[in-house]
């Protein structure tokens, strides 16, 4: 029994595969176990897996049809043997003391979660990082739900609650409250889990390092590509979230403002998402997207909530606002230009929102 459980979900990784077992292998804290959970990979993940981990006693290889992320990470729950668990992507990167210096604060804090800092990456189609933006929260202590419930708003608002592989959980609450990850939540399962944890858990630290570093998009990614789905999925966390701070009773102008804000920034993706079909929508058929998206009567709730923090974002928002269907469709086929042409660019520019 190790105390530390990593969970790692597979899917054609095999690119990343040996850096990410370098990154585990090169960590200043040894008392781990590391759970592979092949996902139906047809690259060739599969077998390199079982070379890799072969005569490494902590690595466990699990092998199940293709099933998503969701299913990966429970697959790896069930096998998890440690009193805390974290989770990794196989395409990521770790600081060789990261989990060290969590697995520290949660036992000299007593904590139910443990939040570190990380980095965003951006990698070109040559492999080569162009961008890195960080991500952080001052350190703190949160040793009940009354200290929780001042800061929450704030951490979500500081990225750190987007995400399960900067944190390292207390495995007695997922095993006590049956958490497991919501099946088909594709961008938002990191979210529901930590919604989910958040609502059982009674304390968390913080510590305002970053010993993550994230590949925010890299070239044939997902966010590169067209989803036909992208604002129903947006929409349903939209309402979610509104259902999560009601029922922790912190429902209030901040947590309300904080929530339209966010699905006003959703929204801007899902109109900049829509010019990802180069080859599937005519103009005529984007425009018709974007006005179902701008006239939808949660969206014009949201944009009236939102107090968006820079002048790019309020311009942005604007044609939304003025419900203009062909200024926002030509506002939004300019940022899909600039995320084509520069990435970096695109990436500096969203990270000023």
């Amino acid at each position: 029994m190790s105390r530390l459980s990593i969970v790692v979900p597979v899917y054609n990784a095999a690119p990343y595969l040996e850096t990410c077992i370098r990154n585990l292998l090169a960590q200043t804290y040894s008392d781990w176990e590391a759970i592979f959970v092949d996902d139906g990979s047809t690259d060739g993940s599969d077998q390199l897996l079982d070379e890799l981990t072969d005569g490494e006693s902590r690595f466990h290889v699990i092998h199940q049809k293709n099933g998503g992320t969701a299913r990966a990470r429970n697959a790896g729950l069930d096998r998890v043997s440690g009193k805390y668990v974290t989770f990794m992507d196989a395409d990521d990167e770790l600081n060789c003391e990261m989990y060290e210096r969590l697995v520290q604060l949660m036992d000299s804090t007593g904590v139910d979660m443990g939040v570190c800092g990380y980095y965003f990456k951006i990698e070109g189609a040559d492999g080569k990082s162009t961008y890195l933006e960080e991500k952080s929260y001052p350190s703190c202590v949160l040793k009940d739900w009354n200290q929780i419930s001042q800061q929450i708003i704030a951490l979500w608002d500081a990225d750190m609650m987007s995400n399960v592989w900067n944190k390292i959980y207390r495995m007695e609450v997922i095993v006590s409250r049956h958490l497991r990850y919501r099946d088909g939540h594709v961008y938002t399962e990191d979210r529901v889990f930590n919604r989910q944890f958040l609502e059982n858990c009674g304390s968390l630290a913080v510590t305002q390092d970053c010993l993550y570093y994230y590949v925010r998009e890299r070239a044939g990614s997902t966010t590169e590509k067209y989803r036909d789905d992208a604002f129903s999925i947006r929409h349903k966390e939209y309402v979610e979230f509104q259902t999560h701070f009601k029922k922790l009773h912190i429902w209030d102008e901040v947590s309300r403002e904080y929530v339209c804000r966010e699905f006003t920034e959703r929204i801007a993706g899902c109109i900049e998402n829509v010019f990802h079909a180069e080859r599937e929508l005519s103009g005529k058929e984007k425009r018709e997207r974007i006005r179902k998206m701008i006239s939808h009567l949660d969206v014009r709730e949201a944009v009236s909530g939102a107090k968006c923090r820079s002048r790019k974002m309020r311009l942005l928002v604007f044609p939304i606002k003025r419900q203009n269907v062909l200024l926002t469709y030509v506002t939004y086929g300019l940022v899909y230009k600039v995320r084509r042409v520069s990435p970096e660019l695109f990436h500096r520019l969203k990270g000023c929102r």
